[in-house]
């Protein structure tokens, strides 16, 4: 018995992360830039999915000719990630061209140096990292120790994607507007709060809700006390940072950063952060178990910066390429199976999760919106760009060639678009016609939405679709 635990769990032993305690060295912290109109976006999860929407997304916001000149991806000034999201937005963030380097030609292509970056960016995120982290489990003696593959998988991201790259490092190319500011979002177990890997200060996403709702309600002639309870529940929703937990983010790498945004258990991690020689400890995990869109911490740093007159109004894209709730309920209602221990599909139940903290989360600030709390719709944008969203031709003229010989065949928009829906969740797609489809149904959304997106950055109002 003893021999078959130690097979399972492998002859490696899982350890904590030691990291350092935050102090007077801890000098990688980035005030947030100040914009006049900000613009973010946000990289949902979705594992290979999600990393190959996203840096298609990136290259099509590249692409796309802003007002008054230059590219709307050189407006982007904040980038928020969560699992496979982070993949695409730590490599675009570490290694994108300088900002003195037009992504535009006078002709409005993309300059030689970002065709190059975008090319190479695409192959960088399109590897089959999933075999990479199988083979490293297995030569390291750590075979189905989940932790250890938390671990596993930052090797494995180092090596094939962001090397020896630290947040002190990124906070350079940040401070010289190199790069747009980071938000890499997981989750902490000890708490449930959302932890945000960045180089922001705290201060930056303490969005005071209930200074703007007692405002509301003063303008309709309403009071009312709060009990400390009820004050006390925004505060878990709040963002934290790693010096809100005494842990000095610089030297930390975004190999690390990435392993934690996208484990998964008890397949990878949750990752154990141990605090200098303090006996503290953190542990963090996937940052989609409630929220995979990477929409929430990104919109408490607007909303902070709108009331403290900072900024005037602010654009947030988000490319959510999550796996589409529906998808699921198709799949069980022509299931007549029941369900065991060995054939049942156990991600289900943080979908299910997932859909109904969306679903109330977007009925809150719409709400408020309507309430006058949050700011409207001319001040706050969000455009959300769906994997799925894509309009194909009805005569497929715009399928990829590659997807031209599949069985089934794509015989039909719909059924490009089911086969869309269809692509999984993994950390890597061993199908060439699911990459090449990503990539184009990324450049599609952007095209079908890129009015609402240059009306609102030239500031003229727009009607707007309601989310």
């Amino acid at each position: 018995m003893l021999l078959y635990a130690v097979i399972l769990t492998g002859c490696a032993s899982a350890v904590a992360f030691r990291v350092p305690k935050a102090g007077p060295d801890t000098v990688c912290i980035t005030p947030a830039p100040a914009r006049d109109v900000l613009v973010g976006v946000a990289l949902s999860g979705g594992g290979s999915r999600a990393a190959i929407f996203g840096a298609a997304g990136l290259e099509a916001l590249g692409r796309l000719p802003a007002p008054g000149g230059g590219s709307v991806l050189e407006q982007v000034t904040y980038l928020s990630s969560v699992s496979g999201g982070s993949v695409a937005a730590t490599y675009y963030a570490s290694q994108k061209p300088p900002r003195e380097t037009p992504v535009l030609t006078p002709e409005g292509a993309l300059t030689d140096d970002y065709q190059a970056f975008f090319t190479g960016f695409t192959e960088k995120v399109s590897q089959d990292f999933e075999s990479a982290l199988l083979w490293r489990q297995l030569l390291a003696f750590r075979w189905l120790n989940s932790s250890l593959a938390a671990r596993s998988l930052a090797e494995v991201m180092a090596q094939h994607l962001l090397g020896l790259t630290t947040f002190a490092d990124l906070a350079q190319r940040e401070a010289r507007g190199d790069s747009p500011q980071l938000i890499i979002n997981t989750t902490l177990y000890n708490s449930g709060r959302r932890l945000a890997l960045t180089t922001l200060p705290p201060e930056a996403s303490h969005y005071d809700f209930y200074k703007d709702l007692r405002a509301s309600m003063a303008q309709r002639g309403a009071t009312a006390a709060f009990p400390p309870a009820f004050l006390k529940r925004w505060e878990k929703l709040l963002t934290l940072t790693p010096l809100e937990l005494g842990i000095d983010v610089c030297p930390i790498r975004l190999a690390g950063a990435v392993a934690g945004s996208a484990s998964f258990p008890p397949l990878v991690g949750p990752i154990t952060f141990h605090v200098g020689d303090e006996d503290i400890y953190w542990h963090t995990g996937d940052g989609g178990l409630y929220e995979n869109q990477g929409i929430e911490s990104l919109l408490f740093v607007f909303l902070k910066q709108l009331q403290d007159k900072t900024a005037r109004r602010a654009l947030l894209i988000a490319f959510d390429s999550s796996f589409p709730f529906a998808v699921g309920e198709r799949r069980l209602t022509r299931r007549a199976q029941p369900f065991s221990l060995w054939n049942y599909d156990y991600t289900r139940i943080p979908s299910i999760m997932e859909q109904r903290a969306s679903t109330y989360q977007a009925l809150f600030f719409r709400s408020l919106q309507f309430e006058g709390v949050f700011p409207d719709n001319q001040t706050v944008r969000l455009v959300l760009l769906r994997h799925t969203d894509a309009e194909w031709q009805p005569d497929l003229s715009d399928l990829p060639a590659v997807c031209r010989q599949e069985d089934p065949p794509l015989d039909s928009p719909t059924a490009v678009v089911e086969r869309i829906a269809e692509i999984s969740t993994r950390f890597w797609l061993a199908s060439a016609c699911d990459r090449q489809l990503l990539q184009v149904a990324a450049a599609k959304v952007v095209a079908q939405n890129q009015q609402e997106i240059l009306t609102f950055l030239g500031g003229h109002a727009a009607g707007g679709v309601e989310r």
